[in-house]
Order: structure tokens, then C-alpha cells, then sequence
């Protein structure tokens, strides 16, 4: 009897404290998506926008992730929303990336990739036209896309080691809004010489087989990618881990072709920090160049 009463009163002991809920799953922190909006060139930004909105909801949805997108005009802006915690997910050129955020401070991401071919840029010039070395192109017409600072620095970083010289003083300069127009300027004689992506030549190529006789490859720069989307060390790995799985499972959607077709891109590979490299070794050779070209004056 004692037993049972001892049973009892413990029982009614605990009954006066109220049961505990099982805990919550804890919420994920939003993914904060930050797009540099010149390295957008030939998608339709109100499209872009729409589409991204309602895809970001399909790859959050299954890991309990919100998703928010925003663009940006410069690299600045960016670095600032970084600092400040407004973003988590920088998409970018791989040269704006080098020169704005230090290697330590970059982690995982996915490059944008094209099948088939390698990602860099090509200065190209007629094939009749007897130019064979960047050391012919002295006084020549050179197109290379604005405000794009990979095309600035491959060129300028040639300009240096060949003759000491700046491109405005070696080069006849030229710009255009998309290498596409700069690989049909070559074609027709309209500039002697553009930088151009790889990705691009090989679509004009397709467009007309005729681009492939009557145009040819001087100098070629290869990298990983062109543009990537990346995580900074501000974000948790487990984090990260997550964000990755979620984006490589919801590009296998309907939806996420759409995405990728704006982007005129053909899939999404993993990369980290490291594949940054070569666009900070050519950083590097640029301003070696530059400070030894002060030093002649």
C-alpha cells in the first residue's frame, strides 16, 4: 500500500506541471540573392524577374528556405549589402568577384556553364586579315564589350606586356553592348579585331558556318566560368550545405530550364573559392604591369 500511495502522490506531483510541446524545427535563416545586373545582357530583366520570383519559390519550399532576390548596378552596392548582412548569395562576373571580395571571404557556389566547350573570352580577328600575334593588332580597331571588367584587364594586361603601353595608346578602342555584335563586326569588316566569349563565338558559329571559315582565334583566356553565384564565410556551413543541395535539386525542374534558358546558360556545376584563381593571377600580373610601367616614366 505504501508503494501505491507513493505511486499516486508522484503522479499527481507531475500532473500539476503542464505537458512540454514537442520543439519547433528551427527555422532557416532566408537565402538573400543579390544579382549584378550588368553581367545580364541579353535577358529581358521584367521576364528575368518574374521567373526568378516564382522559382526561387520551388527551391526553398522543400528545406523550409525563403528565398528573396534582389538586383544591383554596381559591385559596391553588393559589398555593402554583404557588410551589412542584406545578402548571403552574390551572382556575378568571376573578375568583379575577385577584385571586390578577398579569397577567404568566398565559399561554395555553382558556375553557369555552357555544354560542350570551354568558358573564357577570344580575341578574334578575319582570317585573310595576316594578323597573327596581339603584337599585330598595334594601331588596330579592338571591340570588346562594356562594362565588363575581364574584357578591360585581358586586353590592358596584353596592351602592357607586349609595349609598355596602355590599350588607349597601343590600340584603337572600341565598345559594344553585346559580343555577339562584335563577332559580326570582324565577320563584315567593320573592327579588325574583338574580345569575345567563347560561348559566343561558338553560337555565331552555329547561327552561320561561315563565321568559322572567314574568322579565327589569336589569343584565348580559359576559366571555370564566366559567372558564378557564391556564399560568403559569413554563412554557416551547414548552411550552405543546404542552400547547394536545395538549388541542385530544383534545377532539375520545368521552371528552372526556363531560368537557365534566360540566362543563356546550359547547366549549373559546384565550384568554391578556388576557382577564382585565374582571374586573380591576371589581377595580379595587371597591376605588376602597371607599377612597373610607372616606374620607365
Amino acid at each position: 500500500m505504501k508503494l501505491i500511495r507513493t505511486l499516486l502522490a508522484l503522479t499527481l506531483w507531475l500532473a500539476g506541471f503542464p505537458a512540454q510541446a514537442e520543439p519547433a524545427a528551427p527555422e532557416q535563416p532566408p537565402l538573400k540573392m543579390g544579382f549584378y545586373l550588368p553581367a545580364i545582357r541579353d535577358a529581358n530583366i521584367v521576364d528575368l524577374k518574374v521567373s526568378l520570383g516564382v522559382w526561387t519559390e520551388e527551391v526553398g519550399r522543400p528545406y523550409g528556405v525563403k528565398i528573396y532576390t534582389s538586383t544591383y548596378n554596381d559591385m559596391r552596392s553588393i559589398r555593402r549589402a554583404i557588410d551589412q548582412g542584406e545578402l548571403n548569395f552574390i551572382n556575378a562576373p568571376g573578375m568583379e568577384l575577385a577584385e571586390i571580395f578577398k579569397p577567404d571571404e568566398l565559399r561554395q557556389g555553382y558556375a553557369r556553364r555552357h555544354a560542350g566547350i570551354d568558358e573564357g573570352v577570344a580575341i578574334i580577328v578575319a582570317a585573310n586579315s595576316g594578323i597573327q600575334h596581339f603584337v599585330d593588332l598595334r594601331g588596330k580597331r579592338v571591340e570588346r564589350i562594356n562594362n565588363d571588367h575581364l574584357s578591360e584587364y585581358f586586353l590592358e594586361t596584353q596592351c602592357l606586356k607586349t609595349s609598355g603601353q596602355d590599350c588607349q595608346h597601343f590600340l584603337v578602342l572600341k565598345e559594344s553592348s553585346r559580343d555577339i555584335q562584335s563577332v559580326y563586326d570582324v565577320f563584315f569588316g567593320r573592327t579588325d579585331a574583338a574580345l569575345v566569349s567563347l560561348a559566343t563565338l561558338r553560337t555565331a558559329r552555329e547561327l552561320n558556318p561561315q563565321v568559322g571559315d572567314r574568322i579565327k582565334v589569336i589569343l584565348d583566356w580559359k576559366a571555370k566560368a564566366l559567372i558564378f553565384g557564391m556564399m560568403t564565410r559569413y554563412t554557416d556551413p551547414n548552411y550552405r550545405s543546404l542552400i547547394l543541395k536545395s538549388i541542385n535539386e530544383a534545377i532539375k525542374t520545368p521552371r528552372a530550364r526556363q531560368i537557365l534558358e534566360l540566362f543563356k546558360t546550359d547547366y549549373l556545376e559546384p565550384i568554391d573559392a578556388s576557382d577564382l584563381e585565374p582571374y586573380r593571377t591576371m589581377l595580379a600580373e595587371y597591376n605588376l604591369l602597371r607599377k612597373k610601367n610607372r616606374g620607365r616614366k
